[in-house]
Order: C-alpha cells, then structure tokens, then sequence
C-alpha cells in the first residue's frame, strides 16, 4: 500500500489540488464583483504581487513534490538533500492547507462547504502520508555483493 500512496495516490491528489487552486484563483479574479472605483495605492499593489508571489511559490512546491513522489527518474536525478527539503516543504503546505480547512469548517455554518472542507482534509492527509513515506524516507537500495540490486530471482 506504501507505495502506491505515495507513487501514484498522492501525485494525483496534489495535481488535483492544483487545478482547483488554478479554478478558485481564476474565478476570484474574474468572477468576484467589480469595484467600482479600482484602487491604485501602492499598497494594493503591493499586497498583489505579495499574494501572486505566493501562489506561484506555493504551485511550484507542489508542482516539484508532485514530481519527486509520482516519478522515480525524476526523484533519482534530484540529491537526497534537495528532495528531501521538497517533500518536507509540501507536507508542511498540505498541513497549512488542513489546518485551513479544518478552521473553515469549525467556524462555518453545516453545508456544502463542510463538505468541501472536509474532503480537502482527508485530501492533504493523505498527500502529506505520501511526503512522509515517500523517497525521501525510504532506506537506500540494498546491493547485493555484486554492487545490484536483489530482485525476485535473486533473493529467492
């Protein structure tokens, strides 16, 4: 079961959590009501850039952890170190994003909101199992005395 959470579950929910990030920011932007009189401070400007600076960061660690657990020549041509900070950065993104869910849905009235949010839990549980058991927690491939690796025939 290890690894197909972590190879093939868990790949799939974040490519999943990335297009419905892509839909909410997409229908925040064009589908929320007009201001009538658009604010041009600088620190609207600001506060913009900061959350496009964000959301981009966000997509691209999601997008690179996604990548480490659903491709083993992807995750084998990145170091160790490097995976590892990726995988750790993404769990931590998944429990941010649950612990955001979990706040909605306590807070909020009982609906189909409570729902959403409770499926988004389950959801980045079990993406940051898959960062938890992923290829950065695995041990390192065991060699056998003739430097490969043990297969079926091998070990018996």
């Amino acid at each position: 079961m290890k690894p197909l959470l972590h190879r093939r579950i868990a790949p799939a929910l974040v490519v999943a959590q990335l297009l419905y990030l892509a839909l909410m920011e997409l229908a925040f932007t064009f589908l929320s009501p007009g201001n009538p009189e658009p604010d041009a401070t600088g620190s609207a400007r600001n506060a913009l850039l900061g959350h496009g600076a964000v959301m981009v960061a966000v997509a691209a660690v999601m997008a690179g952890g996604a990548l480490m657990l659903g491709s083993s020549r992807a995750s084998a041509a990145v170091p160790r170190p490097v995976r590892t900070v990726l995988l750790v950065l993404l769990g931590l993104v998944e429990l941010g994003i649950a612990a955001a869910f979990l706040h909605s849905a306590a807070t909020g009235s009982l609906g189909p909101d409570t729902v959403i949010a409770g499926v988004a839990v389950v959801v980045s549980g079990c993406v940051a199992a898959g960062c938890a058991l992923g290829p950065a927690a695995a041990p390192p491939a065991q060699r056998t005395s003739l430097g490969r690796r043990p297969t079926a025939r091998t070990t018996g």
